[in-house]
């Protein structure tokens, strides 16, 4: 069970560069969310945090009631995780799209996905190229 706020380890999907420690813009670092300052940010980079991990933990265990599974079915609670991850994946090309359309630049955008500018242009550029096209058409 992780306790605090810590940034995802380093790699977590195979060429993500995680800052370590990274700090908020309050300047604290690991402290509960009740703890930082006001108007601090801890939106700008992925962490694994109390928050997140209850989140989840709330996620699954409603997508496998729902889907019919009891408490303690290892089985549902890894089909479960697994869809969320899924859903979670096809969302990242337009909340990078929607991030680019705000005027995020790709370093902010790589901050926010834990990985460099270059690899979120290679990853998003064309469908975000691609949107934009589309949504020049419907203009």
């Amino acid at each position: 069970m992780v306790h605090g706020s810590t940034c995802l380890p380093r790699g977590w999907l195979g060429d993500e560069s995680f800052p370590a420690g990274a700090e908020c813009s309050c300047g604290l670092t690991g402290a509960p969310f009740e703890f930082h300052g006001p108007g601090c940010d801890r939106a700008l980079h992925p962490h694994i945090d109390d928050e997140t991990l209850a989140l989840v933990e709330d996620a699954v265990e409603t997508l496998v009631r729902l889907r019919g599974s009891g408490h303690g079915d290892a089985g549902a609670v890894l089909a479960c995780l697994a869809s969320l991850i899924a859903e979670a994946q096809a969302r990242l090309p337009d909340a990078v799209a929607d991030a680019r359309d705000g005027d995020c630049t790709w370093d902010e955008i790589a901050t926010g996905l834990a990985t460099t500018a270059s690899t979120a242009r290679r990853r998003y550029g064309a469908y975000t190229r691609w949107r934009d096209g589309v949504a020049r058409q419907g203009d």
